[in-house]
């Protein structure tokens, strides 16, 4: 009886972690196969395969960077609410 209790608890966390699981692993899927810029970018693939190199680590950084910056402001707002529980 109590292992069905402690079950209605947990369940759903657990069925949300596998889903985040789950999802990290198709992302993991999709990024291996990488950008093809010549799909979005039509007329940069004329310029020559310097330039297109150029515009791919172009694009590549400004995309790490703003990863980069969506991470730290989530870690502020995990801090925010950390500390403003803290004060509860």
């Amino acid at each position: 009886m109590f292992q069905r209790i402690v079950d209605t608890f947990f369940n759903p966390v657990i069925e949300v972690l596998v889903a985040a699981r789950d999802r990290l692993d198709y992302i993991s899927m999709v990024a291996a196969r990488g950008l093809s810029l010549d799909y979005f970018l039509g007329p940069v693939s004329m310029l020559g395969p310097e330039w297109r190199a150029l515009i791919s680590s172009v694009v590549a950084s400004a995309f790490l960077l703003i990863t980069v910056l969506v991470a730290r402001k989530g870690y502020g707002i995990y801090l925010s609410l950390k500390e403003g529980v803290k004060w509860w």
